[in-house]
């Protein structure tokens, strides 16, 4: 006799660990950004120009120009693009780098990847959340009977 495989629940149970990743990429990116804050350097910036982070659509990210302690002069252009774009031309900001990378920055309050990652995470926990214990029992009892 041969027992029947439970897709519906290994769907569910699949949509839970999607949703798990997602909520962890969004965590990873967000301490990633806090550890700059912490133990990176403070400068100010100034977004010299706008470029779209894929040639044929709208969303356009900042490029900032920003000078090390040491006095070089780095570009940063951010991947993070939006429509309406949040930056101007000429806009001052606050950004941070890693002394020991300095292209390695993180603009001050552009938390735009933490919040899409989160999000995607809660629609993926919201499908399935409530059908994972049920789902981890049926699967449990397909494979130990």
């Amino acid at each position: 006799m041969s027992k029947k495989i439970p897709f519906g629940d290994f769907f569910v149970l699949f949509f839970f660990l999607v949703g798990a990743l997602f909520a962890g990429i969004s965590y990873y990116i967000y301490q990633g950004n806090q550890s700059l804050v912490k133990n990176g350097i403070a400068t100010q910036g100034v977004v010299i120009g706008m470029h779209r982070i894929d040639r044929k659509k709208y969303p356009v990210a900042p490029s900032v120009r920003y000078f090390t302690r040491d006095g070089k002069e780095h570009v940063f252009h951010s991947s993070e693009g939006r429509n309406p774009p949040e930056y101007q031309i000429g806009q001052e900001v606050k950004l941070y780098y890693d002394p020991n990378k300095p292209e390695d920055v993180y603009l001050e309050g552009n938390y735009l990847l933490v919040y899409v990652f989160a999000g995607m995470a809660g629609v993926f926990w919201l499908i399935s959340i409530w059908g994972v214990p049920a789902a981890v029992v049926a699967i449990w009892k397909w494979i130990w009977s």
